[in-house]
Order: structure tokens, then sequence, then C-alpha cells
């Protein structure tokens, strides 16, 4: 099929796809997976049952649901088939999808995802998003019952998607194991784990954080205390002859001020030492409420 024209292929996705499309276009002996007609974002795909295993015979169909920023970000697969092992139209939570963006690699295509899937159909669910955990006498009984079922959407047979087995099929196999071996499945429970951990983290940091400026704020306090303490003796202890002495020196003492201007300076003298206290206390404060404010959010 060809999608020229409906979509713009100067996308990084839609060339990615229309690549695999093409390389894919011819059903192997293990998988097969192609577009739906009018859609390149959803394909279908078919994966055969691995060999030795509860599911050898059987023959699976099922969706893929990509992202329009893929091959950035992975896709979501889920199964349409009846098989003992997966959830039925619901996301399958493995390494390689959707579930797990931290660990997908652009470099990973819809070959790997399948080839994947394959490995991990014998493996134990242990809870994962999706799985199920059937009988080994139902799951064979729904492989060999596989062969007929049939899509209703695209119309395929699971009996005719994909070629028949040869010796080249047990390569593919050997792959999809080692793939297996590679990625994993993560249960709800180690995803809920690494929330609390990521919470229990991110607690402990802002407690820090709040204990780091909660100390600083009483440092600030505790040097301006000091600093108004200081101005205060200085006030106290300098005797007014000694001021007012000062102030007569720094005049020349060939223009004596007269009384009146005597008395302003003295009132300017009393002035400052009144109103730098005063800012010094307001700074105090202010730097504070400032600081607790930071304390608060955090």
């Amino acid at each position: 099929m060809s999608f020229e024209g409906q979509y713009n292929t100067k996308s990084a996705g839609v060339k990615r796809l229309m690549k695999e499309a093409s390389e894919l276009r011819e059903p192997t002996e293990l998988f097969a997976a192609q577009p739906i007609e009018d859609n390149l974002f959803e394909w279908h795909f078919t994966v055969r049952g691995p060999a030795d295993s509860d599911f050898d015979g059987g023959i699976y169909h099922g969706r893929i649901i990509f992202p329009p920023e893929y091959p950035m970000k992975p896709p979501n697969m889920m199964i349409l088939t009846p098989n003992g092992r997966f959830e039925l139209n619901k996301k399958i939570c493995l390494s390689i999808s959707g579930y797990h963006p931290e660990t997908w690699q652009p470099s990973w295509s819809i070959r790997t995802a399948l080839l994947a899937l394959v490995g991990f159909m014998p493996t134990d669910g242990a809870g994962a998003i999706g799985s199920l955990d059937y009988p080994a006498v139902e799951r064979k009984r729904l492989a060999k019952k596989s062969l007929e079922w049939t899509c209703k959407e695209c119309g395929k047979c699971m009996k005719d998607a994909l070629r028949p087995l040869s010796e080249a099929a047990a390569q593919l196999q050997d792959e999809a194991k080692e793939l297996a071996k590679q990625l994993k499945f993560q249960d709800e429970t180690t995803l809920r784990a690494e929330i609390s951990k990521a919470a229990t983290e991110t607690a402990t940091s802002a407690e820090t954080n709040a204990q780091t400026s909660a100390q600083s704020t009483s440092d600030a306090a505790e040097t301006v205390e000091e600093v108004m303490t200081a101005s205060v003796e200085t006030e106290t202890t300098t005797p007014a002859s000694v001021r007012r002495l000062s102030i007569s020196r720094a005049s020349p003492s060939s223009t004596t001020p007269s009384r009146p201007s005597q008395q302003r300076e003295s009132s300017i003298d009393r002035s400052l030492f009144l109103i730098v206290p005063a800012v010094i206390v307001c700074t105090a404060i202010f730097v504070i409420l400032l600081a607790r404010r930071l304390a608060l959010s955090f």
C-alpha cells in the first residue's frame, strides 16, 4: 500500500514508518506487520508462538499504536487473539513499549519489538500490567484454537498469516530469546516502589532545604541583633561632650558657628543615632520575613 501524498514525508516519524513498512512488506516465518489501510500510525501484526512452550503451534494477532514522535518515543502494543498470557486489547507493559519511554532507544524497530514480544511470551507474568497467568493446559488449547481466529478489522486469518516453518525459523527464535534476556516486564509493584522511592527522595530534599534556609535565617537574625546591640552600646558609652568636641574639631577654627548653628548640629547628631538603628531594625525584620517565606515555600 502507498501513503504518498497523505503524510508529510519530511517528518522523521513518517519516513521511518514508511521505510519499515517497505522492509516488512513480506511476512516471515515468525512474524508479520503492516499499517492498516488508512492510518500509517496504526499497524496490525502477527507473531508465532515460541517453540517448546505452552504457545507452540499458536499464531497470535495484535495492534501497534505509534506516537507522532516515533522513533524518538516508543509504540504501544496490544494482543487481540486469546492466548492466556496477555489481556486482550490492553497495552502491554514491556520495557520496549510506551509504558517505559525512559528505556526506549530510537534505533529499535518494529522487528525488534515483535521479537521481544515473542521472547517474553513463555516468561512468568509476575503481575505485570496486561499479563495473565492461565494454566498450561488452557494456553495450549488456545494455541490450537488461534489458527482459526480471524481479525474482524483487517480480515487476516491466522493459519494463512505467516510463512510455513523451516530451519531458518530457529535463528529467529534464538534472537527472540536473547532479546527477552536483555529486556524485562515491569510489574505494578515495581512501578509503585519506584514512585514511592522518588517521593521519599523529594521529601528528604525539601526538608534539607528547609532546614538550611531556617539556619540561614537564624544566623542573619543573630548578626542583625549583634549589630543593633553594638550600635546601642556605642551611643550609650560615648559622652555627649566627646561628640560635641568631634563636631567642633571638624569645623575650621576661624569660623566658629553661632549658637543656633550648634543647636542644629547637635539635633542632627541625635537624629542620626536614632535613624541608623531604626533602619537596621527595619532591614532585619525584612530579612527575617523574607527568609521565613522562602523556608515555607520549600
